[in-house]
């Protein structure tokens, strides 16, 4: 009986060709792999970007209706609290104490509040001008004026929500025209302002 004998050298030079012959990819292959990936890249950058500021609008309508319903049930149980002199003589301790901001809003500083953010980076603050509260967002991203300002606020009891730029001028409040809205609301620095009742 005759044994193969594989030839050691004739399998070697085999893979040597092979090797030589799928070495590596074109530069045309890399330049069209790298445009498809920047295409992807910025894609997808657009895509979060909108995601995130549609989840932060979501987020402050959620938080307003939360803050007016907290203070209806806070004014509801405490009738007579004064609430006078301003965020450094008493309204800060009021809301703390009472807890009538979300915690995630409350800058703290040695367990005192210090200041309250909203979820576009700006502040927030609370304003009494009787009979109405109403809450001030700083910082507020044009798309998101528009969106806030569009918004039905009826079941949060908001009754007027208005806005103000850094061109000075007079304010916007609602109802108003659509294209009185995205006007006011492009403008670079915004505040929007939220009146409510508590009685």
């Amino acid at each position: 009986m005759k044994k193969l004998e594989i030839k050691n050298i004739d399998c070697h030079a085999a893979l040597a060709i092979t090797k030589n012959a799928q070495s590596g990819r074109s530069m045309i292959e890399m330049l069209g792999v790298l445009a498809i990936i920047g295409v992807l890249s910025v894609g997808g950058i657009a895509g979060y970007s909108k995601a995130m500021m549609k989840y932060k609008i979501n987020k402050t309508i959620e938080q307003i209706t939360l803050i007016v319903g907290n203070f209806r049930t806070f004014y509801s149980r405490q009738k007579e609290i004064e609430w006078a002199g301003g965020w450094a003589n008493g309204y800060a301790q009021i809301v703390q104490k009472a807890k009538l901001i979300p915690d995630e809003m409350m800058v703290l500083t040695d367990g005192v509040l210090t200041n309250v953010v909203n979820a576009f980076g700006g502040q927030m603050g609370v304003e009494y001008d009787a009979p109405d509260f109403y809450l001030t967002f700083s910082d507020v991203p044009p798309e998101a004026c528009i969106e806030l300002l569009s918004h039905d606020w009826t079941t949060a009891d908001v009754h007027k929500v208005g806005v103000s730029g850094s061109d000075a001028g007079s304010g916007l409040w609602t109802p108003a025209d659509i294209d009185q809205v995205v006007a006011k609301c492009s403008v670079d620095y915004i505040y929007v302002e939220f009146y409510f009742k508590v009685k």
